[in-house]
């Protein structure tokens, strides 16, 4: 019993008893005024970070306009290494070289070399951007489910 009198005690001193202030209670009105704004402010900031990641979404992806300007710029680069025919190409980007390996007219290719394939003349052309040359080039035969592959 003397120990729990230590505790109790200490130097010789009682214990004082302060009285805590007291919050003022919030009425069942006021907390629920309160709980309406928090989630109006929680929905507030879902939205707007949503709208956001929507706005960088539509900015990343390139417009018609850019695609077509993209591919007259890349044409008449190569336009200036080789003769190419009179009509819109239809433009690739390698992106796993080494998937196209084992067709021989992609035998040198590397990832980020373009292809241009140009349906109507049924030629397609192999270019390195990086360093501005064709690295290869020929006819191709498109199948009646208007997929491609090379002779």
């Amino acid at each position: 019993m003397q120990d729990s009198s230590i505790f109790n005690k200490s130097n010789n001193q009682k214990k004082r008893n302060i009285p805590l202030p007291r919050l003022p209670k919030l009425s069942r009105q006021a907390f629920v005024r309160c709980s309406v704004v928090a989630v109006m402010v929680i929905l507030g900031a879902v939205v707007i970070m949503q709208r956001q990641q929507i706005n960088s979404l539509n900015h990343d992806s390139p417009t018609a306009e850019q695609i077509k300007k993209e591919a007259d710029e890349l044409k008449s680069k190569v336009a200036k290494l080789m003769e190419l025919p009179d009509e819109d190409a239809t433009i690739a980007t390698v992106e796993d070289a080494e998937k196209l390996r084992a067709q021989n007219f992609f035998a040198k290719a590397e990832n980020g070399d373009k292809v241009l394939i140009f349906t109507e003349n049924k030629k397609a052309v192999v270019y390195r951007p990086s360093s501005n040359i064709i690295i290869n080039s020929g006819p191709i035969v498109i199948s009646e489910d208007a997929t491609s592959s090379q002779e």
